[in-house]
């Protein structure tokens, strides 16, 4: 009867493969006996004596056939061979009949196997019955010899001393020898027993347990620090002066892939582990949203950040964990870049009361200019803490933004190759540590390496290896990988799909292997990976990545970045970041690439279908809470929807929105591709010019009376027609709205929002409900809502929007008007200083445009001489023609309000310097008409003065809004009494006090009798 050589199964007649484990059986003469290394595992029964002692002999032999056989399967699982029974105990080796490189970490592992096998066995048996082992693992040379029926057996030193090693170790223990813990350590986390002195041995042998806490970190050495002692130096003085003073720094250090920035700060953090705190993350190619790097920094803070910041910030968690999961995709709330920025300063801030903390930003040179926004605010926050911001990237950085790194406390510092002797150093030490011989001198090494230490190490894996030295890098790093087993390369490559940085286990999933986890620990023992938080991993070597990325088939990329992405929507809440941007991305990197390829149309068809769904899931969410990485989404979705695809019109709108958001060459050529992508879509056809139209109205080429009238055109050609998308409709609803209040039709704005809102709220559109509210609002405060209503409308607007700067801001500035018009004055200031500090970094043209509701505040405080020189302040800093008109008017009249006929003749004069195009010419006249009619009723010309207030009243529309009419009445008040009509003065007077009545303004009411009043100072003045 021949018997497997492996697993021991009995073979059939004739046959060459084992049923039973698939392996080759013995065929022809013996084979001849040979001398090989290889790894023997002893496994013995504890306590098999008083086992047997008072059991029945038959249901004894069924316990240890049952334990045989379990034994034996394990060991054939992991690729041993069961060599011989000698009573209970079982000896295996590993290497026989073929060798693999992991022999020894297969052994050890089958040895944990096992144990879990016999405490399986015990729980099967009952109480009473359990069973304990213990095993020894010894490798060594053996000879080999071979039997007729395929049986061997293996003889040397090493056996003898693996079976000494099991009798040494404990009940449920497993020893190894030290040859053995040489070839896994990195693989297995051992504990050192100590030296034993074996029966028998003169010479003791070192001995290691396999430890029960497999999760234990393992230990991978680190190459020697050598070269940038200046640099770090430098560094650690920095970080002293930060902490003395509470300071924060903005630190990027610049080099190319290898040349030592990470080892530099790995070093830095190393020294200072106990008077540190330490939190890392970065950016990787895939992941685009704004706020993407802040996913590994939170992992990196804690396993369970949301159980950690709960605990940290206590009562103040909730509003910052509501802006963060925002930020990394767990929640649809709203967020901003200042309101995420807000939340990591409360973080950082609240560790600092305890350490000083470095938060270490990776691979900025694959940033977005988004991400680098976020980053540099961040950085700007933290200016008065002691918080190092650390920032490494490769000098492709500033393609990206040319201006990275300036400002107050902020130092860039490129990091240099290190020179030839600092070179021969890391050569050496990197000779040194190869586990074969090499047979190559350091300086050959130095002579390839260009300055760069992690070249210096790939080449000399790479001799140790056998190979010859590479003629160039690019060849070298794909050495290096096809030095991988194909678990390792597989993983490696599943894992350059997915970015530098990533979780394992997507990429194990993606990768196919049957033990991820070993594998990445044999990738961290070669340096190709390193631990970056909970279950995350990253490249050691950015270059190795795309090395892999770059070396796969385009048809494999496209395979890997449709197997992530199909990982990812199934498995959402396993990541802790924007799962929604992270699919997207992968769904239109395949279908790009599979473009390329020039792949099959229903291929195409059905990658691009995926793309397009993904890309406008990521569109919306990123709408719904603001996030700053929108203008990518809308081009993404551009690149990837088919001609002709009514999805377009998402993008439209969503760029309609964007439009003081992004510099107008961009929001053209959106515009432009999609005039071509719908070409042939009548009701595009139709709205098209509504971008236009605003660009004619804002550069003033259209008129606003042709604004609206052209509008109410494309509603009426868009008619109601359910094939009619209702986002076209809004678009246009947009324009239109926007025209009606710049004509001053209040009334009719604010019914074309009521429409908006109604629309969105029947396709569940939340953001476009958002915006229609906040159009609203505006609306409201200028025309007839009385003011208690708009506070009320603003405060529940201002909860809706809390998470979108740009709407909470709107809504906020006009809820401090509002309340400092019924005089809660201190609500107001404080709704203001929230207002100003949302923009405090925006450049002057954009602050005037978002500041430009303070006047009002200013006035109900009875400053109207601040009003008016803040309103000029405004105007200078502005940068649309128009709208520097309309500020110079508001601050002309609130001049004449504070009895200052100077300042008003100054902004009418610079009123006139504004170079306003024809259509809005008339700009000029309505914003200097009360200083005009002020002039004529000085020089005793009624009918002049007169004329001057209704002309303003014609764009004012006094009708539409009780707080324009207030101003004109008080202006005619004034004019009446510089004309001498005491009556009339009070008359008008009157007027002005119940249109602000009528709109609730109380604090207002106040005010008239002084802004008449100051007549007085106008006359005296003129005369």
């Amino acid at each position: 009867m021949r018997t497997c050589a492996r697993c021991g199964a009995e073979l059939a007649a004739g046959a060459r493969f084992c049923s039973s484990c698939g392996a080759a059986a013995a065929q022809g003469a013996l084979q001849a006996p040979v001398r090989k290394h290889v790894v023997i595992l002893f496994c013995d029964i504890v306590g098999s004596t008083t086992l047997g002692e008072f059991a029945d002999p038959e249901a004894l032999r069924e316990r240890l056939g049952r334990y045989f056989q379990a034994v034996s399967q394990v060991i054939w699982q992991h690729g041993g061979t069961v060599e011989k029974f000698i009573g209970d105990a079982v000896m295996a080796v590993f290497g026989v009949p073929s060798s693999r490189e992991d022999d020894a970490i297969r052994a050890v592992r089958s040895a944990s196997a096992i144990h879990e096998a016999v405490a399986g066995l015990s729980a099967h048996d009952g109480p009473g019955k359990e069973l304990h082992v213990r095993i020894g693992v010894n490798s060594g040379e053996v000879f080999v010899a071979h039997q007729p029926d395929g049986q061997f057996s293996v003889t040397g030193d090493a056996v003898n001393t693996a079976q000494r090693l099991e009798a040494a170790a404990g009940t449920d223990q497993t020893y190894v020898g030290d040859t053995v813990a040489e070839l896994v350590r990195g693989e297995i986390v051992l504990d050192e027993v100590g030296e034993i002195l074996h029966k028998g041995r003169t010479v003791p042998q070192r001995v290691f347990q396999v430890a029960a806490d497999q999760n234990r970190e393992l230990a991978v050495r680190e190459p020697a620090f050598v070269g940038r002692e200046v640099e770090l130096a430098d560094l650690a003085t920095l970080a002293d002066r930060s902490a003395a003073r509470k300071q924060g720094w903005l630190l990027t250090y610049v080099g190319d892939a290898g040349i030592g920035k990470s080892r530099l700060v790995r070093q830095f953090v190393t020294e200072r582990r106990d008077r540190l705190r330490v939190v890392a993350g970065g950016c990787d190619a895939m992941s685009t949203g704004a706020f993407a790097p802040l996913a590994g920094w939170l992992s990196n803070l804690a396993d369970d950040w949301q159980a950690y910041v709960g605990e940290l910030l206590a009562d103040d968690a909730t509003p910052v964990l509501q802006r963060l999961r925002s930020a990394v995709g767990m929640s649809d709330a709203q967020t901003s870049t200042e309101d995420v920025v807000w939340a990591v300063h409360a973080i950082l801030a609240a560790m600092c009361e305890t350490s000083p903390v470095a938060s270490v930003w990776d691979d900025l040179h694959w940033a977005t200019a988004a991400q680098l926004d976020f980053i540099g605010r961040l950085a700007a926050s933290s200016r008065t803490l002691p918080v190092l911001t650390i920032c490494l990237a490769r000098p492709e950085l500033f393609d990206v933004d040319p201006d990275w790194g300036g400002g107050r406390k902020a130092r860039v510092e490129d990091v240099e190759p290190l020179d030839y002797n600092e070179m021969l150093a890391v050569a050496a030490e990197r000779i040194a540590l190869q586990a074969g011989d090499v047979a190559i001198t350091a300086e050959d090494l130095v002579d390839r390496a260009d300055g760069n230490p992690q070249v210096v190490q790939l080449l000399a894996q790479s001799a140790a290896a056998g190979g010859a030295l590479p003629a160039s890098v690019t060849q070298l790093y794909e050495a290096a990988l096809d030095r991988l087993s194909p678990d390792e390369r597989a993983m490696v490559e599943a894992a350059a799909v997915y970015g530098r940085r990533f979780p394992a286990a997507p990429v194990g999933a993606v990768a196919e292997v049957s033990d991820p986890v070993a594998v990445l620990d044999r990738l961290r023992e070669r340096n190709v990976l390193e631990v970056a938080g909970d279950r995350d991993y990253r490249f050691a070597q950015t270059v190795f990545m795309q090395t892999a990325y770059r070396t796969m088939s385009k048809r494999t990329r496209i395979t890997r970045h449709s197997a992530l992405a199909d990982w990812v929507a199934e498995h959402r809440d396993a990541l802790h970041t924007d799962t929604v941007a992270l699919i997207a991305s992968h769904r239109k990197r395949a279908f790009d690439l599979l473009e390329e390829i020039e792949g099959s149309p229903a291929e195409r068809t059905a990658l691009r279908g995926m793309a397009v769904d993904a890309a406008l899931e990521s569109l919306l969410a990123m709408q719904l809470r603001g996030d700053p990485g929108l203008p990518d989404a809308v081009e993404r979705l551009l690149d990837v929807a088919p001609t002709g695809d009514v999805r377009h019109f998402e993008a439209a709108h969503a760029a309609w929105f964007l439009r003081n958001r992004v510099e107008p060459e961009r929001w053209l050529g959106w515009l432009d591709r999609l005039d071509v992508e719908l070409a042939d879509d009548r009701t595009w056809q139709i709205i098209r010019r509504a971008p236009r139209t605003l660009a004619g109205a804002r550069g003033g080429d259209v008129s606003l009376e042709q604004t609206r009238a052209e509008t109410l055109q494309m509603l009426e050609q868009l008619g109601d027609d359910e094939d009619v998308t209702p986002l076209a409709v809004d678009i246009v609803s947009n324009l239109l709205a926007q025209a009606e209040a710049d004509l001053g039709n209040f009334g009719a704005c604010h019914r074309i929002c009521l429409a908006g809102i109604a629309r969105a709220q029947r396709g569940g559109r939340v953001y476009i409900e958002r915006m229609w509210r906040s159009f609203d609002i505006q609306a409201a405060y200028i025309g007839v809502t009385p003011l208690p209503e708009v506070i009320a409308d603003a405060r529940t607007l201002q909860d809706m929007v809390s998470g979108q700067r740009q709407l909470w801001c709107t809504t906020s500035s006009v809820l401090a008007g509002a309340l400092a018009g019924v005089g809660d004055l201190d609500g107001a200031r404080s709704q203001w200083a929230a207002v100003e500090a949302a923009h405090a970094d925006e450049t002057p043209a954009e602050r005037a445009f978002h500041l430009q509701h303070y006047p009002p505040l200013l006035l109900a405080e009875g400053r109207p001489r601040d009003s008016a020189h803040y309103a000029a302040e405004l105007a200078a800093a502005a940068s649309m023609p128009s709208f520097v008109a309309s500020l110079l008017g508001t601050a002309a009249r609130d001049a004449i309000f504070a009895g200052d006929l100077a300042f008003a003749v100054e902004c009418c004069r610079r009123l006139v310097m504004v170079e306003l195009p024809s259509t809005l010419a008339f700009l000029e006249d309505v914003n200097s008409a009360f200083m005009i009619a002020v002039q004529c009723a000085l020089r005793g010309d009624r009918v002049g003065a007169f004329r001057q207030i209704e002309l303003n009243a014609r764009i004012e529309r006094p009708e539409e809004s009780p707080l324009d009419a207030a101003f004109m009445h008080t202006m005619t008040a004034i004019v009446e009494r510089l004309l001498g009509d005491e009556d009339g003065a009070a008359t008008a007077a009157d007027r002005a006090r119940a249109a602000l009545t009528e709109k609730g303004a109380t604090a207002l009411v106040s005010q008239v009798d002084r802004w008449v009043g100051n007549a007085e100072q106008l006359r005296s003045v003129a005369a």
